[in-house]
């Protein structure tokens, strides 16, 4: 039997496992000293210029050493990241991924502008700050010394860092934006009417794929390809017989042979009528044909009927 510490790690959803064990298992190589912390930060000199594709990634997972405030932020990782992929996008793991994927390009873009090397600390803010908005009406005690808003978290814990840090906490207010701008797009500007109830932040459908997520809703781009080919049959009129039908007309047994030589004769009955009136030198306008046509089509047996209007295109080009 599993002891209660590995049921409890296989027990956390894809995401929050694989960060928290990159993170964990990056610690050690530092503890172990078999990286540097001069190899795993990110700058677009040693990431793009020098071909150090790996920074992209380490930047996210070094928290620094085996410290307390290590451990506070494996804690909101297994915490509100875990809440976020259980809860709000329990049925959405495509989107949730594709969320981080977005959110860390945007923190890369920017870290040239903010001086921060290492950019894990501002994604967990962010993910702090999306679990602060979902789960506003939650009620938390800080340290035992006082219970707030599960709203108020972000800004506490920015004026517990500054107060420690004795800085101005600029790369953590960027990061609550980033948060607040991912959240009013995946969250609130899909509800607004005029969205038209498209997620700006959908994740793609390759994506969807190897998550096995329901596509669903449809995209900007489902809606122009559908209007595209509404406009491409308006205009082309294009009508073609459905084969099924042919096919079984023709593979009809000599059981309903009798039933269709009946069927032929009335309808030759109608035709030699129609054909004495016309030659009795009474010329029928084109209403009037028409009528005559939907009359005769009234008094078809019920299984002529049915073949009518496939000949009736046929009569009118004669």
């Amino acid at each position: 039997m599993p002891n209660p510490l590995e049921e409890w790690y296989l027990q956390l959803p894809p995401f929050t496992r694989v960060y928290t064990t990159g993170i964990v298992v990056l610690t050690l190589a530092l503890q172990m000293e078999w990286v540097t912390p001069f190899q795993l930060f990110h700058n677009n000199h040693n990431t793009f210029e020098r071909g150090e594709y790996w920074r992209l990634f380490t930047t996210f997972l070094f928290l620094g050493g085996f410290s307390l405030d290590w451990m506070l932020n494996i804690y909101f990782i297994v915490r509100y990241c875990r809440d976020l992929e259980e809860g709000s996008y329990l049925n959405r793991p495509a989107d949730f991924v594709w969320m981080i994927i977005l959110m860390c390009s945007v923190l890369l873009a920017l870290s040239p502008y903010l001086g921060v090397p290492f950019l894990g600390d501002l994604l967990i803010s962010s993910l702090t700050y999306m679990w602060s908005r979902h789960y506003s009406y939650l009620f938390i005690n800080i340290m035992g010394l006082f219970t707030t808003s599960a709203a108020y978290l972000p800004w506490i814990l920015v004026a517990f860092s500054s107060l420690i840090e004795n800085r101005w906490p600029t790369g953590d207010l960027v990061a609550i934006g980033i948060g607040h701008v991912f959240w009013f797009l995946s969250e609130e500007w899909p509800q607004r009417a005029e969205s038209g109830g498209i997620r700006l932040l959908r994740a793609p459908r390759i994506l969807c794929r190897a998550f096995h997520q329901d596509i669903g809703e449809e995209t900007v781009e489902d809606h122009l390809q559908d209007a595209a080919n509404e406009e491409h049959v308006h205009h082309t009129g294009v009508f073609e017989a459905n084969p099924e039908t042919e096919v079984h007309s023709e593979a009809a047994g000599p059981a309903e042979s009798g039933d269709n030589t009946q069927e032929a004769a009335v309808c030759d009955k109608h035709s030699n009528s129609d054909t004495e009136s016309s030659v009795d030198g009474h010329s029928l306008s084109g209403d009037e044909q028409a009528g005559t046509s939907a009359a005769g089509h009234d008094r078809l047996p019920a299984s002529l009927r049915q073949r009518a209007p496939y000949a009736i295109p046929a009569d009118n080009h004669e």
